[in-house]
């Protein structure tokens, strides 16, 4: 069984320390590194998690958009380039890339992810950072039943989310759309096999 050399930096609201499972938002960030081929590399990233008040004044912020959200992604790098990550094509007929079957096979032993104790890092025990993950906690809640969600799982799949837009992805065009949401989908499945105490 492999163990992921990456670190999750949560930074939980007060109010909302009963409600979220760091445990679950670190499995959540792994899953998203899992499917893009990167579990092993050194790779640092926050997440935290906050109201709405917060999110809407950084969604003003930064895009110009007067009110809350439920994730925002501030990536580190533009049009990161990872040594190992899945190789994306676009294809006449859709997206190309890991076979489902494949995925299946790895997940049970490749998902163990966890915050390694004595984090090292690269040869220079330096991290690559990708970024910053900033979720609405009443939002997350709020839209987790039209998803059939428990509050919980709704924070993973906007951990996922943020983690696919932090790697440089995006869903402004269908073509684009249909590549992150695969991705995704299979970051949720190796998620199910790997599920974190509910809270």
């Amino acid at each position: 069984m492999t163990v992921a050399t990456f670190r999750v930096n949560c930074d939980i609201n007060e109010a909302f320390i009963a409600q979220v499972n760091e445990e679950a938002v670190v499995l959540a960030a792994g899953a998203a590194l899992q499917v893009e081929r990167l579990g092993q590399q050194a790779i640092e990233l926050s997440v935290a998690l906050s109201d709405d008040a917060e999110v809407q004044r950084l969604n003003l912020e930064y895009r110009g958009v007067d009110h809350t959200t439920d994730v925002l992604s501030f990536a580190a790098e533009e049009e990161p380039n990872w040594v190992g990550r899945t190789v994306v094509e676009y294809e006449s007929d859709g997206l190309e890339e890991v076979e489902e079957e494949e995925l299946e096979e790895a997940a049970p032993e490749a998902f163990a992810f966890k915050l390694p104790p004595g984090f090292a890092g690269d040869e220079n025990g330096v991290a690559r950072y990708l970024g910053d993950i900033m979720i609405s906690y009443p939002q997350a809640e709020r839209q987790a039943p039209e998803f059939g969600n428990s509050p919980q799982r709704e924070v993973q799949e906007l951990v996922i989310h943020g983690v696919f837009h932090l790697l440089g992805y995006d869903h402004e065009q269908p073509d684009d759309r249909e590549i992150m949401r695969a991705k995704e989908e299979a970051a949720a499945k190796l998620l199910d096999n790997k599920p974190a105490n509910d809270t």
